[in-house]
């Protein structure tokens, strides 16, 4: 009898911990998937201002900000009403990109890189990590400022 209890115990322990928001590695530490808007901002320090494109409703912006000491042109924030936090998008000046890559190589380790053309006029170059938690996507373009994006992944690597 002790040992099935043990086994409930063990299960419900790893039920609540799945349960939980995983964090964000997102340079903004202590960020969370699933966080509701009230508590991204709280912990920004900033109130996010919507954004109204099209019929999305989940898109929020702060310009001008700050994320340590790299100036941030704009951040956006896709946090949907039901499941909260789900992505985040840097906007950067081209002169903080190899600050940024290099600290997400060293973190992370080398990334998959591609060079994509799109649609024989734009070409731009991505880099992609994946965490185990999170999809990370630099862009570098010639129609757009450097982008960082991140999202919580949706494949676990350990079924690979």
């Amino acid at each position: 009898m002790k040992k099935s209890l043990r086994y409930v115990v063990i299960a419900c322990f790893f039920f609540l911990i799945h349960l939980t928001p995983n964090p964000a590695i997102a340079c903004v530490e202590g960020l969370s998937w699933g966080m509701d808007l009230s508590s991204v901002e709280t912990h920004l320090g900033v109130p996010l201002t919507p954004i109204q494109e099209g019929l999305n409703r989940d898109l929020f912006e702060v310009r001008d900000f700050q994320i340590s000491g790299l100036p941030v042109n704009s951040l956006r924030v896709r946090v949907e009403e039901e499941d909260g936090l789900k992505q985040l998008v840097y906007e950067m000046d081209y002169e903080n990109m190899t600050e940024v890559l290099a600290g997400l190589r060293h973190r992370f380790g080398p990334p998959v890189g591609t060079s994509v053309d799109i649609d024989g006029r734009s070409p731009q170059q991505q880099w992609i990590w994946h965490t185990g938690e999170d999809v990370i996507t630099a862009v570098k373009s010639e129609q757009r400022p450097f982008l960082l994006s991140y999202r919580p992944s949706l494949l676990d690597p350990s079924f690979l």
